[in-house]
């Protein structure tokens, strides 16, 4: 039998994630926050928009239930060993990577039934995954807001800065010093390096701007240098990007040849969401909170609703 999932998510506060940059590509214009197309336009242009990655709330719910379970395996002071936690928290199994070809049925029904989580989310090369995940998007297409902020130094408040040691602020203004000329050869730099691609995309001679390039990294490594210790800028523009608060992402999960106790098992990782309700990045600077509600359906009927959020334990009707 198979249940279906139909959920809902809500951004309570902006929703930021920023993806891993592939080997060799680059991030896209949102640094890498998930974007999508869905539908073309009346001159077939590509709409865009920001969406929830499936990954995110896999890994979410996942994580939440074995960590439970480790929890009472090292209270029970029977902690999880590396190839246990390997293959239940991130689902891997380098035996299975190793003989691709060979498929022992027994073992592979005996890890099923000892192993909830593996049985539902799947474990390598051998043992598939009967939950489905997929992406939550909004209803209209929407793309990622930039939030911008500012990570302050030391001299940007003057009572404290006031409070330290005389020769530790003398200090200070060095570092502060070459730190803005190390930004400022720093950007050179770049703009060098975009030169340089130009002239290779048109085949023209790149050793003049070549050796330009070499003396600014000189330039750049010499105020590194003179920072001292500190070697990074205390006083730095942050900048990421989140889709709104108070928008609503619909998704859904389906579970294959549905077992009772894997409907369990999800309303404990969305317990463990409700709980503490934070997805994504940036949850320091405002980010991330998150409310929604899951249906559950089985034969079309529905028999179950889990409403998640607020930091308290989730709310389960059972109809």
């Amino acid at each position: 039998m198979t249940i279906v999932i139909n959920g809902t998510i809500k951004t309570e506060t902006p929703l930021s994630i920023s993806m891993p940059v592939s080997s060799g590509g680059r991030a896209n214009g949102f640094n890498n926050f998930p974007v999508l197309t869905r539908g073309i336009d009346s001159d077939g242009n590509k709409l865009r928009t920001g969406y929830l990655p499936a990954t995110t709330l896999r890994g979410f719910l996942r994580r939440a239930i074995v960590l439970r379970d480790m929890q009472v395996a090292a209270d029970q002071v029977m902690p999880y060993k590396l190839p246990k936690a390997y293959a239940e928290l991130i689902g891997q199994d380098n035996a299975s990577e190793q003989k691709v070809d060979e498929i022992d049925l027994v073992t592979l029904k005996e890890t099923r039934d000892s192993s909830p989580v593996i049985d539902l989310f799947g474990c390598g090369l051998g043992i598939k995954s009967r939950l489905k995940v997929g992406h939550f998007l909004p209803t209209q297409n929407v793309l990622p807001d930039t939030i911008v902020g500012v990570r302050k130094d030391l001299d940007d408040n003057d009572t404290a800065f006031g409070l330290i040691d005389q020769d530790e602020r003398a200090s200070f203004y060095r570092r502060s010093k070459a730190n803005t000329q190390r930004a400022r050869a720093k950007q050179i730099l770049e703009e060098l390096k975009r030169k340089r691609r130009a002239l290779e995309r048109k085949n023209e001679c790149t050793a003049e701007v070549d050796a330009a390039i070499k003396e600014s990294e000189k330039l750049c490594e010499k105020h590194q240098v003179e920072m001292g210790d500190m070697t990074n800028s205390s006083r730095a523009i942050l900048e990421h990007y989140a889709l709104p608060a108070g928008l609503d992402l619909s998704g859904r999960l389906v579970i294959e040849s549905s077992k009772e106790r894997d409907v369990e098992l999800i309303i404990q990782g969305l317990d463990s969401l409700s709980r503490f309700p934070i997805l994504g990045a940036h949850s320091a600077r405002g980010c991330g909170e998150i409310s929604g509600k899951f249906n559950f359906q089985k034969n079309g009927d529905l028999f179950k609703t889990v409403s998640i959020g607020g930091f308290k334990e989730a709310e389960i009707a059972n109809l």
